[in-house]
């Protein structure tokens, strides 16, 4: 089997400055996790009080334009109405309003927004303007079109949350959920409602954040089978869907209620109030959960691109757009999920990062599993390397900040930068970043690290410096799910996906799934570089499913 053929690789990238036995080790500084900034409030128009209004539909404007009708075919006309709405409750996708809060998805769509704001089936969601939520992105198809995969993605869900309004003074406060498990359009579209006990008068709008939390939560577990946080699986967690984190399975929930969003802990565990949480979720519209609690940016296809603002920070309240830039995020491989972006370092930046790093390249070293102890890493490995820290350094300070945005994770979560020297034949075998605890079972140190299984490499972002004229591809060998063939080296640069180095590019792919599991499909490798006058400059960082302290957090 593919799983059989993985356990016989051999090593894995070098962690000595990770490992505190180590003499060689570097320590790393411990920091606090990150104060995330306050939400975002969107430029949508306000109404009077805060509040949007509700929009007629161009069929209740005609209802009211239209002449009387006689007794009977009212009777009959509200009959066929009352059918058509229960119908298209079950039976049709949800399709909801933009409201306020609005910001359009920048994202590759065919339809419009205007087309789908006039087939919206919901009545318009009223938020109080009390906290700083979150932009609306409904559910509409061409929304929908962005996340929505051919083949399920296990551990990926889609949920469509719709505030239900009543022209009672008095009336519960409702929300309508959607479920797209596994990110797939389902067979049969079945809705869940969720309505506050007891009595809540509101003054022109919906009071959702008296709705319990507890219930939401038990509502996604129920519908989605989400696993609960254990041994080896990080909590899960709810986003927007651009990647805002709004709660995991275990933060905390503080009975206040205004936000008291400090997150001074040093864990992912956040601290809102009930109102807060359900009101951010309603406000979103759509959102995502993944059953590893970390995000990951949606594959949907081969091909697909997807448009998104970076920002200076991992920060989505940030006002100032001369800081902001667009990127084009692109899937290169669905399985293993790898995307690219072009252009996400400039020329300048490259260079920089090389020259700061040419003084202490040395040939570089892996980790070990237990079979292959005492052999020399050069068997695997023959490029050379250097590991570089941001430390008062402010160009790689911004670009560890750059991509903490990009990859929607704290810098927390990041390694330290490997800088990486190919010349004329220098390759790197085939292997996984991620660390498998049985692999490792005689090397408490890793173990440590990775607490058993519990954390471990999520994602790796890979820097290409130079642009590479032949060879120095980097090489997915299990690429859109095939098997290894018969008799496969390790060295292997003939089947698979190969990724060109083009100065400036940045690729990311995930070690781990939308699970948390890892992925067996996620063996890669550094193809030998052909061309004599050729020298391949490539960097990365490591992500982590947690928090790590091995790069601080530093504002």
């Amino acid at each position: 089997s593919i799983s059989n053929t993985y356990v016989a690789h051999k090593c894995k990238p070098a962690l000595s400055y990770l490992v505190k036995s180590s003499p060689q080790q570097q320590q790393c500084p411990g920091c606090e996790y990150p104060t995330m900034p306050p939400k975002k409030v969107s430029t949508a128009t306000k109404t009077n009080g805060g509040l949007s209004k509700k929009k007629k539909s161009k069929s209740t404007a005609a209802a009211a334009a239209a002449p009387p009708q006689q007794t009977s075919s009212t009777g009959l006309s509200i009959f066929v109405a009352v059918i058509a709405f229960f119908a298209l409750g079950v039976l049709s996708p949800p399709s909801f309003h933009a409201v306020r809060y609005v910001t359009q998805l920048d994202l590759s769509s065919s339809s419009s927004a205007v087309d789908d704001e006039a087939q919206s089936l919901s009545t318009t969601t009223t938020l109080t303007n009390k906290l700083q939520l979150p932009p609306n992105t409904p559910c509409t198809s061409s929304n929908l079109a962005n996340y929505i995969h051919d083949t399920p993605v296990p551990g990926l869900h889609i949920v469509c949350i719709d505030s239900l309004l009543s022209d009672a003074a008095e009336a519960n406060p409702t929300l309508r959920f959607a479920f797209f498990q596994n990110a797939i359009r389902p067979k049969l579209y079945q809705r869940k409602k969720l309505t506050a006990s007891g009595t809540t008068k509101h003054s022109g709008g919906v009071d959702v954040g008296s709705i319990d939390w507890n219930k939401v939560k038990q509502l996604m577990v129920n519908e989605l089978k989400l696993t609960p946080e254990g041994p080896r699986q990080q909590p899960w967690a709810v986003f927007t869907p651009l990647g805002e984190r709004i709660v995991g399975e275990n933060d905390v929930v503080s009975n206040e209620q205004s936000s008291i969003w400090k997150n001074k802990q040093k864990s992912k565990k956040s601290i809102k109030s009930n109102a807060q949480i359900v009101q951010e979720l309603a406000s979103s519209g759509m959102v995502l959960v993944f059953q590893g609690g970390n995000w990951r940016w949606p594959g949907v296809r081969e091909g697909f691109q997807r448009t998104v603002e970076l920002s200076p920070k991992l920060d989505f309240t940030t006002t100032n757009d001369s800081a902001k830039r667009n990127i084009t995020i692109e899937t290169l491989s669905m399985t293993p999920l790898v995307v690219s972006i072009k252009g996400f370092l400039t020329d300048q930046e490259c260079d920089h990062i090389a020259s700061a790093a040419e003084p202490n390249m040395k040939y570089s070293g892996v980790s070990l599993k237990d079979v292959d102890k005492g052999k020399a890493a050069s068997n695997w490995r023959t490029s050379q390397s250097a590991f570089l820290r941001s430390d008062n350094d402010p160009i790689l300070t911004a670009i560890d900040h750059r991509t903490a945005s990009l990859t929607r994770l704290p810098k927390v979560h990041q390694e330290i930068l490997q800088v990486l020297r190919y010349g004329t034949s220098e390759k790197y075998d085939a292997h996984h970043d991620y660390f498998d605890p049985k692999d490792y079972r005689s090397d408490k140190n890793t173990l440590d690290l990775i607490e058993n299984g519990k954390k471990n490499r999520f994602a790796t972002v890979f820097w290409y410096l130079t642009t590479v004229k032949e060879g120095g591809e980097t090489i997915f060998p299990n690429y859109q799910n095939k098997p290894l063939p018969r008799g496969y080296a390790y060295s292997d640069c003939d089947h698979g996906l190969k990724v060109k180095p083009q100065k400036g590019k940045v690729i990311i792919f995930y070690s781990l799934d939308a699970r948390g599991q890892m992925d067996p499909l996620s063996l890669h490798g550094a193809c030998p570089v052909i061309g004599e006058d050729d020298v391949k400059w490539a960097a990365n960082k490591w992500i982590w499913s947690g928090p790590m302290g091995f790069t601080a957090d530093d504002d």
